[in-house]
Order: structure tokens, then sequence, then C-alpha cells
């Protein structure tokens, strides 16, 4: 694709005293990154950024949210920098500033933390809430200097808590008084209480009685409520009748959470138009596990003592993860029907895939072979399991406890096609295989579907990728940035960031040795210039490619260390000024964030390279013989990268902005 008056010799004039044009907005995102993308043949640049990691917003209640109006505004930005989806956490419902990681939160219920309440202040939403009672809630935002900020659970939930009871009342009183915009939301939500009245109304139970016990351990409640929905599917009348005592006594509380519900789910549809207009894609997340709230509603589905976990890299030896395991007894009947537990595991499947276009399947072999352990024979010794009592293995050494195999029969008979019901190929999803494998896996995944998986370049080369429909990536939600990750012994001494390695790989042509050798030297020097090097091993080598918003903003704290508890993991978001900030750190001495005409102009000379390598070996070249010039094709995309780099970095040193960003579809 050329472009008129960009080229490596005719450069244009842009002046930075005025927003960049729609031509010039343009030109960056069709002229310059889309014709890297289709010579390296890109197909997919996805942005890690869980629900809670979104930018601050106005009127903030203390958690980023994926479908206020602040993602409304940073979508625009993400696509102009090459990005068409992001990779969202799972979006389930957290109860409490103590258990906040996403990765134990509901199947069916959206987190109520992610409602914009700005929109709760226009007739849409009936004005039911008034702007003075959502800034009186809100969290003060302020520049802090830095290119980040975290979440404040505690007050989100007490923020919520504090708006959605006023917006509640609000809500009565409208439509007791007759107001049309309440009577016609009212008749939205009387239609959601209809589609998922019984989902909602066993959260809203689990809710209050977590609170009225002070703990989410059900097995410490007194047996009525630790078995209620169990005795009201039974229709028993002393669990009727209690269930109606506790929902007479806590209707306010039961009231705001089904409305809380509502809200959120309507926002996430209104999100999901937005994003069909743009575009631009929102990747789930089917976590492995099940909330405390889903255990509690299902007992009879799950495992009465068995806890998943993994074998290793824990901090007393085995990782003892405490997720309930679905009863392999109940997954199937007979050959062709879907018992109750495989019934609840694709409805799972099922919720996560509505309102996404894409998911992540989380931990893989926790669907096939699980390795899961007997809670009651956990004793801790000297800080290590005791593993003379411990009784823990995958599962297909279990027969005891899955004598028909059925967990080896969940991919190819729930997940796989679930998947397919929603026109979502097998190949299409971000298949997290990163763990343990074991033979019943490696049979079952690779050599019977062939399924993708991860490559990671933090530990691999990306010559090693096993599929071609492998997501790249550099680090996960679980990584250090790269910046952060290089200052470890053992990424830097690696094989994966070997600097002969990199500037070989990416510098193959032997008419460049010269330039190899400086590069070489650069990267050994630099660990900004080694990352920069790691980054354009991806684009070059990876179809499809995912990378952490830490990364790409250049921010230098984790968001999440994997398999480690602390106080500050799942916390980190970007700051209301994520986009001067990013700009500021391009524009500064010691630029942190991620350029990405700069990285795809390291990746596409490295394509060059190896085409020119291999078209002169097909055709028996000596190294003397292989051209040393890239050709007309190349040397334009080059061109259009080096000019478009030049004035990314200096439009916010200008003060110039993006906002006026519209989106034009080829």
């Amino acid at each position: 694709m050329k472009v008129s008056g960009i080229g490596i010799n005719n450069t244009v004039n842009l002046s930075f005293e005025r927003r960049l044009t729609d031509k010039e907005q343009y030109d960056y995102r069709y002229n310059a990154i889309q014709p890297a993308f289709d010579y390296l043949g890109t197909e997919e640049v996805s942005m890690i950024l869980h629900g809670t990691c979104f930018p601050e917003s106005e009127n903030d209640i203390g958690v980023g949210s994926p479908y206020g109006r602040a993602a409304a505004k940073l979508l625009p930005f993400e696509i102009l920098h090459g990005f068409n989806s992001n990779q969202l956490g799972p979006v389930g419902v957290i109860r409490d500033a103590q258990s906040i990681s996403p990765y134990k939160s509901t199947i069916e219920t959206k987190n109520y933390l992610f409602l914009d309440f700005n929109e709760l202040t226009t007739p849409e939403y009936a004005n039911i809430l008034s702007e003075e009672d959502l800034e009186f809630a809100s969290q003060k935002t302020y520049s802090n200097g830095k290119n980040y900020s975290y979440s404040t659970f505690a007050d989100a939930f007490a923020n919520y808590q504090y708006c959605i009871k006023i917006a509640n009342d609000n809500f009565k009183q409208k439509i007791k008084e007759g107001e049309p915009d309440a009577i016609a939301l009212n008749k939205e939500f009387t239609a959601f209480k209809k589609e998922k009245g019984n989902i909602l109304k066993t959260e809203a139970l689990f809710d209050i009685l977590s609170k009225m016990y002070g703990t989410k351990e059900f097995a410490k409640w007194d047996d009525l409520d630790r078995n209620l929905i169990t005795r009201l599917r039974e229709k028993d009348p002393i669990a009727i009748e209690r269930y109606q005592k506790i929902v007479t006594r806590s209707k306010d509380d039961f009231e705001t959470y089904l409305l809380g519900q509502f809200l959120v789910n309507k926002q996430v549809k209104d999100n999901t138009e937005l994003r069909k207009n743009l575009n631009f894609k929102y990747i789930s997340d089917l976590l492995v596990g099940f909330s405390a709230s889903d255990e509690w509603a299902n007992q009879d589905l799950f495992l009465k003592d068995y806890r998943m976990g993994c074998p290793h890299g824990g901090k007393y030896g085995p990782q003892l993860w405490d997720i309930p395991v679905l009863d392999p007894n109940k997954l199937f009947v007979g050959e062709h029907d879907l018992g109750p537990a495989g019934k609840y595991l694709k409805q799972k499947l099922e919720a996560c895939l509505n309102d996404f276009d894409n998911t992540r399947i989380d931990h893989a072999l926790g669907l096939i072979d699980p390795y899961i352990y007997d809670k009651n024979s956990v004793e801790i010794v000297n800080e290590k399991v005791n593993k003379d009592k411990f009784k823990g293995n995958n599962i297909s050494n279990m027969p005891e406890v899955d004598p028909y195999g059925s967990f080896k029969q969940v991919l190819n008979r729930i997940i796989i096609p679930t998947l397919e019901e929603h026109g979502i190929n097998k190949n299409y999803p971000v298949w997290e295989d990163l763990c343990a494998t074991t033979p019943v896996f490696n049979d079952i995944y690779h050599a019977k579907n062939n399924l993708p998986g991860i490559t990671q370049l933090e530990w691999m080369r990306a010559e090693e990728s096993q599929d071609e429909h492998d997501w790249g990536l550099v680090g996960s939600h679980d990584s250090d940035p790269a910046l952060k990750m290089i200052k470890k012994d053992w990424v830097r001494n690696g094989d994966s960031w070997n600097i002969f390695y990199l500037a070989g790989f990416l510098n193959s042509n032997p008419k460049r040795a010269q330039y190899r050798d400086s590069f070489c030297k650069n990267i050994a020097d630099n660990d900004s210039e080694r990352v920069k090097a790691k980054f354009a091993e991806l684009f070059l080598t990876c179809k499809k490619i995912q990378i952490s918003f830490a990364d790409f903003f250049g921010i230098d704290k984790t968001y999440n260390k994997g398999g480690e508890e602390n106080n500050m993991n799942w916390k980190l978001r970007l700051n209301k000024d994520y986009e001067d900030s990013y700009y500021k750190n391009l524009a500064s001495e010691h630029p942190t964030a991620i350029n990405l005409p700069e990285v795809l102009k390291i990746a596409v000379q490295a394509k060059s390279d190896m085409n020119v390598v291999s078209k002169a070996h097909k055709l028996k070249l000596s190294d003397n013989d292989i051209p040393a010039n890239n050709d007309e094709n190349v040397q334009q995309i080059l061109g259009n990268a080096i000019v478009l780099f030049r004035y990314e970095c200096s439009i916010k040193f200008f003060g110039i902005g993006f906002q006026s960003l519209k989106i034009v579809k080829l």
C-alpha cells in the first residue's frame, strides 16, 4: 500500500501546533502500521488489560471498568496503535476487598464494580442517581507524576454500596410517581429478572448470607443455610420459610443486588454494540476455577473432599489452589448425553462467550487431566507439605476418583462443540497450555486435537513455537513487565534473551553482518533495546499477539506476581492521564513504553532478511552473491515506519492529542 507524500526519501513536514488531521491519523494507523502487519502476517494484536485495570475515570469509584465511558475513550487510542482486542480477565463477581483475584469470581453474574455510575445520571437510566450523590462517593483522581495508578478495592465496595442503594430508592420512587423514563427502565429490568431470575436470586442470597456469617466459607455456616439451595429445590417447607425470612429481612440488599446486575448487564450490551461498530473485540477468560457461591449452589456437582492445584511451584511444594473439582461421574450420561456436571460446565463456557468475541481457556490441563488433592490430607510441616500424608495426583492416575476416564472426554464432548456452536474455530481461543503436562494431556490436547497454545518469549525462543495458531506474548498478566523481567539473572542470561541469538535471528542477511554486530552490541549494553528486539522477535514469528498493558505503557510495576501472595496483586491500573503519560514517555530521554512502528521496523527488516536468504539458498547462491538491499515494497514499509515513528514521539511533547480519532474502515 503506497502512501502519497510519505516515504523513505521524501518526508512531509508535519505541524505540531494543532491536532492531527484525519488523514494524518489514517496515515499513521493504515499506511505505516497496517502494511507492516500485512507483510509480517499479523492477524491479531491484543492488549492484556483486565477489567479493573482500565483507566481512572471522571467520578471514579476506585476500580476500572471495561464497560464505561473511560473504556469507550480508551478503545480508539488502542485501535490507533494497532490493537484490535483486549484480553480481559474473568469478569464475574468478587465479594470483598480481601479476595480480589478475578480467578475466584462467579460464573453467571457480572462484577458489579464495573458499573459506570455516570450513566445513571442520564435520562437513559431515568436519572436514578444525582450528580451530587455520585460526586460525593467518587474517588478524587490527581495527576501523580507517575504513569500508573492502583485500584482501591475497599473504597470501591463502599462507594458502590452507597450509590446503588440511593439509585434503588430513587428508582422505586420514580416508578411510583409514574416518570416515563423510570417506567421504561423498569420494563427492561422486569424482562431481565425473568430471564436471569433464579441465578440472580441465588447469588443475592449467598451475598447476604456470607455477610451475615462474616465469611464466604459456607462449610462454617449452620446446616440449614449451608444446604439451603438444595433444600429449596426439594421444596422443603422449612427451607422455603427460611428463604422468605432472609429475603424479607434483607429486602434492600436483595433488591440492590438484582438492580446492580441489571444495570451492569445493560452497560455490557451497550459496550458490545460500541465495540461492534469499532470492529474491536473483547476476549473473555474461562477461569478453571469456581467461586464459593458456585460451589454452594451446586454442591452435588462437585467432589466432596478434592480440590484442584498444581504439582509444583507453590509455597509449600505443590500449589494448593483450593479450587473445587467437578465430579467426573456426573459429567456424562452414556455416550451421547451430558450429565448434570457436564451441563453445568457447558453453561459456564456459554456464560463466558455471551457478549464476547473470543475466550482464553485458563489452565487447559484442568479440563483434561487436572492435578487434584484431598484437602483433608494437607498437613504443613516445616513450611512444606507432609508428603507421607498428602494425597494428590493427576486425575488420570486416580481411577478410584474417575473410573470411566470422564475428564478425558471433556474437551471433545463439551468444550470444542460449545465453541463451534458460537462460531468459534477450535484454533482461535487463547489456549493456556503453560502447565505441567502429562501423557494423557499430550495425547488428547496435542496428538488427537492438534490444538495451539501460547508461545511465551519470557522463557522461549519464538523459533520454538509449536503451532502457527499459537498466541505469542513476551509476558502474561502473571509476569513482570519486560524491562523488569530482564533484570533477573535467569532471564538476562537465558537462551531466549541471548544477545547473539537475537542479533542473528533478527539480522540474518550476511551482507548486513556489520549492522548485525552493532545491533548485538547495542542490545547487550541497553536493556530497552534488548526488550525492543524481543518484541520484534514476537511480531516476526507470531500471527496472534498479546502485549500486557504494563509493557505497552512502559509501567515498571507488576500487575500480579504469579504463585505469590502480596497485597499489591491485582491492583495495578491505568491512570487518568494514560495518553499524556504514554507520549511523554516516548519523548523522554529514556523511553520505556513500546513504540510499535519502531518494533515493526526491526521485524520487517528481519523478515526481509529471511526471505532474501531463503531465496538465495534456493537458487544456490553463495553468501557473497546474496543481495544487500531490500526490495521496493519492504523499503516503502520501512520508510513509512521511520517517518511516522519520528512524529509519534513528538506529538505529546508538543501538546497534541489524538482525541479526534475517527475509525476509517478500509
